[in-house]
């Protein structure tokens, strides 16, 4: 029986594709007039970080209402047990302050960058 050499085998099936693979690839010519176009919706860093704080806000906002929704399922099944109705309210706190300080933190962080945009337009010669 022919015993195969497998890793003989793998590296021989590398090796030919690595060398094949370049005579398939048709990339445009240099100077063709090829752009490549900008996927962010902005051409600075600050709107990249205002687009970023804007998505944090939207998922953050998302989880606290799943949040408060679960920690309402869990006060209603906790079926009058001082034990599981006390871990549902105290989860239902929590989901409440960190939703206040994910608000807090948008509106201080909107008010900063409109404060550093209006100041840096007015002084802008």
């Amino acid at each position: 029986m022919n015993k195969i050499n497998y890793k003989k085998s793998l590296g021989f099936t590398l090796s030919l594709l690595i060398l094949t693979v370049p005579l398939f690839i048709f990339a445009q010519p240099a100077g063709s007039g090829a752009t490549i176009n900008n996927p962010l919706k902005s051409d600075s860093v600050t709107g990249i970080l205002e687009s970023i704080l804007d998505l944090v806000a939207v998922v953050g906002s998302i989880v606290v209402v799943f949040f408060i929704i679960w920690s309402g399922y869990k006060l209603v099944m906790a079926r009058g047990n001082p034990g599981e109705m006390t871990k549902a309210k105290d989860m239902l706190l929590a989901t409440v302050i960190g939703g206040a300080i994910l608000l807090g933190a948008d509106i201080i962080a909107n008010v900063v960058i409109n404060t550093v945009k209006t100041t840096v337009d007015t002084t802008a010669p």
